[in-house]
């Protein structure tokens, strides 16, 4: 796991005093000052509570009071494991995923769990976010820039004379008009052009895609991409499309329309499946894995599914 930059960290624990039952008017005091401190604690600490009211429940009780009186070297794993015992796992799971924790958390736009949200942008490009999905968007009278933080867009440009950039944090993509999409993977990124041609830059190097030609950007660079035996678009229609990918991978795309943690187990994770899933509804795609594969779901306090080989 990555670790908590330090004002998430603190605005966590923060929080579990907070709950605790034990929080008096000098710990008040103390948070008070924390606050004033430096505006990057109030940030995260508005950030935290806008994920707790979305998400999840509040966390109070023995785990917490545990945690807050361990030594402080112990503090943080404890916390972790009473940010799960206390109805928190959900933050916990989100914390820990690739990436910087919370990342995207103060993004322009940014979308939910199992939400795809539509834009168009002052200069009339369409945008189309996947769920849990973070971008930022400048435009000003030269450029059109869009940074894709994290999981997955749709982008269609209309011609102008200001180029449309679309970037992640491995290159970007410009182009005069077309249509894209952009998708940022476990250590690397994957784009395809729709319609239209751009040219892609990473690490010095670019290179031209026409329509239908895809490419990877990664920490070495760029490489295109064998043609996609499936629509890599058909996350917009609900869809999930697979051909000959591990499980693992499938459960990867499913995760961010699947409220609560998500997990596979080592002995299922490469298992291979090819098929078509239904995105808006997760709960009757995991069932129709299971269908095909010899699987074992094991669901847990109601927000914490775990897939085992059967």
């Amino acid at each position: 796991m990555s670790p908590l930059p330090a004002a998430i960290e603190q605005a966590i624990e923060w929080h579990a005093r907070r709950s605790s039952g034990a929080f008096d008017t000098v710990d008040q005091q103390r948070f008070q000052r924390w606050l004033e401190a430096d505006p990057g604690h109030g940030e995260a600490w508005n950030s935290l509570q806008q994920r707790l009211q979305q998400r999840l429940s509040p966390l109070s009780g023995p785990a917490t009071r545990q945690a807050l009186q361990a030594p402080r070297t112990s503090r943080r794993s404890l916390l972790r494991g009473a940010l799960a015992l206390g109805g928190m796992a959900t933050c916990a799971h989100l914390l820990s995923r690739p990436g910087m924790p919370l990342s995207g958390w103060n993004a322009d736009f940014r979308t939910a769990t199992a939400e795809r949200q539509h834009l168009v942008l002052a200069d009339g490009s369409r945008l189309l976010l996947n769920a849990e999905t973070a971008i930022d968007v400048e435009l000003s009278e030269t450029m059109r820039s869009v940074t894709l933080i994290e999981g997955s867009l749709i982008a269609e440009a209309p011609a102008q004379e200001r180029p449309f950039r679309l970037a992640c944090r491995y290159g970007e993509a410009r182009l005069s008009a077309g249509r894209c999409l952009l998708e940022i993977r476990d250590k690397a990124a994957h784009l395809w052009m729709l319609e239209g041609e751009s040219t892609l830059y990473s690490l010095g190097e670019d290179v031209q895609l026409m329509a239908g030609q895809g490419a990877q950007l990664d920490a070495n660079g760029l490489h295109i991409l064998p043609a996609s035996p499936v629509d890599p678009a058909a996350w917009s229609r609900g869809l999930l499309e697979v051909h000959d990918q591990s499980l693992k991978t499938v459960i990867e795309r499913l995760r961010p329309y699947h409220p609560g943690v998500l997990q596979v187990a080592e002995n299922a994770a490469e298992l291979r499946i090819s098929g078509v899933f239904n995105l808006d509804d997760s709960e009757k795609a995991l069932q129709a894995l299971a269908d095909i594969l010899p699987l074992r779901i094991a669901r847990y306090l109601g927000w914490w599914t775990r897939i085992e080989h059967a």
